[in-house]
């Protein structure tokens, strides 16, 4: 506009006076056609008078990717401006000044040249037509904001302002600049404005708003011309400060979008340093227009008529003549000038009064920036004072509005379409806090915030912004979109305080648009999507921890000095956390209403919307406690223990909802720490499980397919309250638990990979016995754990059985590469780590170090110590005896122990399970740190294997199992109590006492499994028995004759032996030979669950209860076959009476079911059934005397031997077959005579029953 209204035309005076005549009839129905100067109207007087040198550097100039690239362009852009001047008459320039013209139009000319390039063409134009030259420069900073972020700014900046302070520089000298209009995006108090002394306004200075936006009469005016609906006022007006009212001029607004560089006072360009004759007709044409614009009383337009005529004899100073008038004006014009800032001092003064008393009582209202308060915002700003607000309307968004309704178009405001290179950058990356600030800005329609003063360009760099997130508030304001009232700033040297407020509707609809696309944009960045999920889903501390370490070193890069509250480090950690949960779209974030900002906790809940929409309870809510503390670890855990009750505000969070994940974070500066726990509510309930029965080993899969399992986690709570602890060595029978035990230890600790595995495995501890302590749940899912099974080992030969642990290693290597990123890795461990994974089967060393060298890599990532878990340890050990390779194989395994389980720094804890305990037992090894737990002693999870009586109870109650014949506990046929004959009576020795009555789990299960559902007819099965343990067994006792050991032979018959047992000394590996001692076979058959542990009180109530057959039986004192009851009874006193050793310990066959399996298994040994009579054998009637039916009963104790029973009714005395000869049977016929006869040898093998048996046997010699 102001270029059509000054610019001449530069070809002939007759084209120009017509020109000049349509534009007049133009401005002639503007209100600029009512202004006058010196009985002229500013029509006749400016209009179409001036050569004009308009500049715009966002469309006629790109920014290349080099400094000289860019320069290469800048001299074309000259070019092309000299070349629109192409047609002017150059008479006046001197030979010099012709041919630099020509040079600059066709473009050939140096740096040098081109920093005078605009200067030169000013001058060159005042020169060819007398005239001072109007300035006209659009989007000045448009190069340097394109420019901010590359490699040449530096030296691009130097050169751009060099051109620019040239054209300012050179006007000192030849003064050819009427007046200068320069308009950019940005108010950047750069120092060189203060150079040329050009007077800097914005948005923010709150003067000229009429010139850039609609008023409301002119609104009002629009809708009747146009016939709008009142849908204009509400979508594109905003209300502003009317700055000029207290001298009651027009209301005026200035465009947010838009920084105007004006002369003072908007019309022409101060220099101080001019000449007197030209500052004073500077001053006396500011005089004019003010007091013209303002039509202030009759002593000033006297003062202007005068003005005018001076400034007309000042515009003709090539006349000498001329110049003693226009002192004389000029003194008369200085006087006018004292009264009228004199005047205009008084009415500043005022204003600055009102000002600071605004400013004063806002700065008692504001609090803080990027406090949690923000919902209270009222309190740091007074809305009162609403007299001084008028209502404007955003001039391009009208039009649009207009042309959309004239054109019938949809009529769309995308703001962003408009914006240059630079700020497209920065709204593409659109920062997340600044995302959760937005959110609340359109909640509440305002918002507190300090943001800094645009110092210099260096300050929009990338890296500056990214450390000064701030600053992106300042550029909202100076690109349009948010406004602030002037009054309620509360300033400092760099920075100010200030309520922000959505400039307009239609912009406010344009953010709500926007802010899906750069939320979506944000959560695309794998950072802050696995940060989210960290804080919402998956619970990743160590994600956490580096995210917030990453971003609060940015975000305290503000350097402002100020120390504006307190707790500022504690308010950027809550607002990182806040502004990027207000990220999520599935959550609802909410703060505190009642809480003290001087405290050092801040807190935040995290409500799933699926909750809010449905108002269902049942997922998982998060409530976040921030805490400073100088230990962050410490204060973590004190976070944690706040607010034990769980009540946010009025909700009690326990009795709402069933899940509460807490998260406590400290931090001291940039230093933090994060830990999470799980606490259930009140009316959590435990996910109902099917009565399904489960006999595996993989405790995940059994309670993600909701079978039934007996709830062992409180092994878990006991490992996590072990104290000193490193390492476990649990051995207990085979099919007791351990496996289930150790795949549940896995499940618990181990940090699962990913999202998915994690949806996987987050619910298989809710509810059970591990979960009610909310302390334990510390340690869910945190740990990186090495799992191993040495079960199914194969291998004939040294060579076999070590590829096989290098197989299993190697196989381990592979697998916990997809849990790392391997490439962060330094080169030597991925040179070290790829051997093992490619099973260099050379290199022993690697092998046996294989384990502590995972631990140290995992806890490069992990950040957390490692859990090893080796289940079956002894297997290996066990197929080394067999194979007669123990002694090279042994070292091997115990090394790799030593080097995993001692002097680990990078170990947590450690279990192994197995049946037995030797091989790690060298004085000298490494590996001898180990904390034994077995049936025998086990002061740590005595109560975690086997199942208890209550647990039996449940059991039976869950699969209806009930004995219609059982009225009581204590009947003696109930279900109940055979069931503890038959698979219970195991007992484990703590440091409490000895826990008794413990069942066989895997045998109870299969019961289960068989009767569900069942009052009678209770199918009671054997199920110790199976082919691995059956041969091992045989091979056992064969080898060691140990089925006639003399207290071996007690146990069968039910006794409770005592035996001197060392338990801390190890099973010896040849223990299998024959002629090694009984004390190991005694350790083999307890630790494979043939024996168990009895206490001295059952020993003596066994002796007590055991009749006087049984006495004689097995007493080994033939005097007793001959003694009456008293004697006996003498004989058991003398048992109970006598004082046992300390290292004696009692043992006895624990139930049925290993009973009948011991019987069993001594038949095969001794293959009696080979033997058996074929056909129905006479019964043998004959009485015994006592000594035979001694001889006779002692036979019993063995069942591989066919004896005849006490009843006669049997087919011999005794039979077994010949050890030595195939296919030979002995038989033993006992007789008794009173006197030395050989005629009884005769009758006796001349029984009848002997022949018959003779008979019957027809392959057997006899």
């Amino acid at each position: 506009m102001l270029r059509y209204f000054f610019e001449m035309s530069y070809e002939n005076i007759k084209e120009n006076e017509f020109q000049n005549l349509q534009n007049k009839k133009y401005f002639e129905n503007l209100l600029i056609s009512k202004e006058k100067e010196d009985d002229q109207t500013y029509l006749d007087k400016y209009q179409g008078k001036y050569p004009v040198i308009y500049i715009d550097f966002s469309s006629a100039f790109k920014i290349e990717k080099t400094f000289e690239a860019t320069i290469e362009r800048f001299k074309s852009f000259i070019k092309k401006l000299f070349r629109s001047y192409k047609n002017i008459n150059l008479k006046n320039l001197d030979k010099y000044d012709k041919e630099q013209w020509e040079n600059f139009q066709s473009g050939i000319f140096s740096l040098y040249e081109l920093n005078e390039s605009i200067s030169f063409l000013c001058l060159s134009l005042n020169k060819a037509f007398n005239k001072n030259i109007i300035l006209l420069i659009d989007n000045y900073d448009s190069p340097i904001l394109n420019t901010v972020n590359t490699s040449f700014y530096n030296e691009f900046y130097k050169f751009y302002k060099e051109v620019f302070l040239e054209i300012f520089k050179q006007d000192k000298r030849h003064h050819y600049l009427f007046k200068t209009f320069i308009t950019g995006n940005l108010k950047v108090n750069e120092y060189y404005f203060n150079e040329i002394n050009l007077i800097n306004n914005s948005i923010i200075d709150g003067k000229y708003k009429e010139y850039f936006n609609i008023t409301d009469s002119e609104m009002k005016k629009l809708i009747s011309i146009f016939k709008f609906n009142n849908e204009i006022f509400d979508k594109y007006g905003y209300y502003d400060i009317n700055e000029l009212s207290t001298t009651n001029s027009k209301n005026v607004n200035i465009s947010n979008e838009i920084n105007i560089i004006f002369s003072s006072n908007l019309t022409h360009f101060i220099d101080n340093n001019n000449n007197n004759n030209n500052s004073n007709n500077n001053n006396n044409n500011n005089n004019n227009n003010s007091n013209n614009s303002n039509n202030n009383n009759n002593n000033n337009n006297n003062n202007n008529n005068n003005n005018s005529n001076n400034n007309n004899n000042n515009n003709n100073n090539s006349n000498n003549n001329n110049s003693n008038n226009n002192n004389n004006n000029n003194n008369n014009n200085n006087n006018n000038n004292n009264n009228n800032n004199n005047n205009n001092n008084n009415n500043n003064n005022n204003n600055n009064n009102n000002n600071n008393n605004n400013n004063s009582n806002n700065r008692n209202n504001i609090k803080a920036d990027n406090m949690n308060d923000n919902d209270k915002v009222d309190k740091y700003i007074d809305n009162n004072n609403k007299d001084c607000k008028v209502k404007y309307y955003d001039l391009r968004s009208v039009l649009n509005y207009i042309n959309g309704k004239i054109e019938k178009t949809e009529i769309v405001n995308d703001f962003s379409s408009e914006f240059n290179t630079f700020f497209n950058e920065i709204f593409i990356n659109f920062d997340y806090i600044m995302i959760k600030d937005i959110i609340f800005l359109l909640k509440n329609g305002c918002i507190v915030k300090k943001i800094p003063i645009l110092m210099n360009y260096e300050m929009l760099k990338k890296d500056y912004i990214e450390k000064h997130r701030e600053i992106i508030w300042t550029l909202l304001v100076e690109y349009g979109y948010l406004i602030y009232d002037y009054r309620t700033v509360t300033a400092k040297f760099d920075f100010k305080v200030v309520k922000l407020e959505i400039r307009t509707n239609d912009v406010s609809e344009f953010i709500k648009n926007k802010l899906s696309s750069w939320k979506q944009n944000l959560c695309k960045d794998e950072i802050i999507k696995n940060a989210i999920d960290s804080l919402t889903h998956n619970y990743d501390e160590e994600r956490i921890i580096e995210f917030l370490k990453d971003k609060i070193k940015s975000n305290l890069g503000y350097g402002t000095g100020y120390d504006y509250y307190e707790n500022e480090f504690l308010d950027k950690y809550y607002s990182i956390i806040y502004s990027l949960l207000s990220l999520s779209d599935e959550c609802e974030v909410v703060t505190k209403k009642k809480f003290n900002e001087n405290d050092n906790i801040r807190e935040l809940l995290i409500i799933p919307k699926k909750n809010l929409k449905s108002n269902n309870n049942k997922n998982d809510i998060v409530y976040i406690i921030i805490n400073y503390n100088d230990i962050v670890k410490e204060g973590c855990i004190e976070a944690l223990d706040y607010n034990e009750n769980l009540e946010f505000d009025d909700i009690k969070l326990k009795e709402k909802y069933d899940k509460i994940i807490k998260f406590g974070i400290a931090f001291k500066k940039e230093y933090c720490d994060v830990i999470y726990e799980i606490n259930y509510g009140n009316c959590f309930k435990k996910k109902e499980m099917q009565k399904e029965i489960y006999t595996g080993e993989e405790f995940q899969y059994a309670s993600n397919k909701n079978f039934y399992l007996i709830d062992k986690t409180k092994m878990i709570s006991k490992l996590i309250n072990r104290k000193g602890i490193i390492a476990y060595l649990i051995t207990r029978p085979r099919r007791f638990g351990k496996s289930l035990n150790l795949s549940m230890i896995k499940e618990f600790f181990e940090k699962p990979i990913n999202e998915i595995e994690n949806e996987d495995k987050k619910f298989v501890f809710d509810g059970l016995e591990v979960s009610k302590d909310r302390k334990n749940m510390r340690h869910f899912h945190k740990y990186p754990v090495i799992y191993l099974n040495f079960k199914g080992i194969q291998g004939n030969n040294f060579e076999e059985i070590k590829n096989f642990l290098i197989d299993i290693i190697s196989t381990l290597f592979k697998n916990m590469r997809n849990k790392i990123e391997f490439e962060k890795l330094d080169d030597l461990d991925k040179r070290d780590w790829n051997e093992i994974e490619n099973k260099n089967k050379n290199n022993i060393k690697l092998l046996i170090n294989s384990l502590s060298f995972m631990c140290s890599c995992l806890r490069k990532f992990y950040k957390r110590r490692c859990i090893i878990l080796i289940d079956e340890y002894d297997q290996v050990l066990i197929n080394s005896i067999k194979k007669k390779v123990f002694d090279i194989v042994q070292p091997i395994i115990e090394r790799i122990f030593s080097c995993a389980f001692k002097g680990n720094d990078n170990l947590y804890f450690g279990v192994i399970t197995g049946c037995y305990h030797f091989g790690l037992n060298s004085s000298n090894s490494g590996a001898n740190n180990f904390t034994k737990c077995s049936l025998l002693k086990d002061n740590y999870f005595s109560d975690c294997y086997g199942f208890t009586e209550d647990e039996l109870k449940n059991i039976l109650s869950n699969f209806n199992i009930t004995d219609s014949k059982e009225k009581s506990d204590d009947i003696e046929d109930g279900i109940k109590e055979r069931l503890k004959k038959k698979y219970g009576g195991y007992s484990c020795v703590s440091n409490i006492g000895i826990i008794k009555n413990i069942y066989n789990p895997y045998s109870v299960m299969k019961f289960v499994q068989k009767n569900k559902n069942k009052r009678d007819n209770f199918e009671l099965s054997n199920y110790w028995n199976y082919p691995e343990k059956n041969e091992k067994l045989k091979n056992f006792l064969k080898n060691s004759n140990f089925n006639f050991n003399a207290k071996f032979l007690n146990l069968l018959c039910g006794k409770i032996v005592d035996l001197s047992f060392d338990y801390y000394s190890p099973i010896e590996y040849d223990y299998l030979k024959k002629d090694n001692s009984y004390n190991d076979i005694w350790k083999v058959l307890f630790f494979s669950g043939y024996l168990t542990v009895a206490d001295e009180e059952e020993y003596k109530e066994n002796i007590k209860n055991m009749n006087d057959k049984m006495i004689k039986i097995t007493s080994n004192e033939s005097k007793l076959m001959e003694i009456d009851s008293n004697e006996i009874q003498s004989y058991k006193n003398n048992l109970l009476e006598k004082k046992e050793s300390n290292d004696i310990i009692y043992f006895k066959i624990p139930n049925q079911e290993v009973l009948e399996y011991l019987h069993h298994l001594i038949d095969e040994l001794n293959d009696k059934k080979k033997y058996k009579s074929k056909k129905k054998t006479p019964n043998h009637n004959k009485k015994k005397s006592k000594k035979s039916k001694k001889t006779t009963e002692s036979t019993e104790l063995t069942e591989s031997l066919a004896v005849e029973q006490e009843s006669g009714q049997g087919i011999i005395d005794i039979g077994f077959p010949h050890e030595k000869v195939k296919d030979e049977y002995i038989i033993i016929e006992i007789k008794v005579s009173k006197s030395d006869d050989k005629n009884s040898l005769s009758e006796a093998l001349n029984d009848e029953n002997i022949k018959e048996y003779e008979d019957n046997e027809d392959d057997n010699k006899i």
